[in-house]
């Protein structure tokens, strides 16, 4: 299965490119505990639940202001061997001044109820992205979401 979401954000590519690549800019819309470097085929580590959930994300296409697909290569079994991609063009029309992004993760194998849980998700981080971006405040991941 794959998760698709777009999304519009009151942001110029490069600023969108800078949140997905680097490290302050992954912490400050996805997890609090990144390790990130804006490098070809650097593994970047994005935990949860204090470490209990790890993601291991090879950078594997890195176009500025672009494209991002990172290769996921640790972290729960569904996620190992499936692929995450951004995809930022110029807003046209009633969406211009804005990125529009393009959000696949693809491969999943999934039973349909955890793969809803996912796409849920993914829709949450998207939104704190666009949060962070537009409004200098994402929702991130963070130690006080340890139940």
């Amino acid at each position: 299965m794959d998760s698709l979401h777009q999304i519009g954000i009151k942001a110029s590519p490069e600023a969108v490119y800078k949140a997905l690549t680097e490290q302050d800019g992954i912490s400050s819309w996805w997890s609090e505990h990144t390790q990130a470097e804006p490098a070809i085929d650097n593994v970047n580590e994005v935990s949860f639940y204090g470490g209990m959930a790890v993601f291991e994300l090879r950078n594997v296409v890195l176009s500025p202001n672009k494209n991002v697909v990172w290769s996921v290569e640790g972290g729960p079994p569904p996620w190992v061997g499936t692929e995450i991609t951004w995809t930022l063009s110029p807003g046209e029309g009633p969406t211009e001044g804005q990125t529009i992004v393009d959000f696949a993760h693809r491969g999943l194998d999934l039973p349909e109820r955890s793969f809803a849980n996912i796409n849920y998700n993914w829709g949450w981080y998207l939104t704190s992205l666009k949060f962070y971006l537009e409004k200098g405040e994402g929702m991130p991941h963070t130690d006080a979401d340890i139940l």
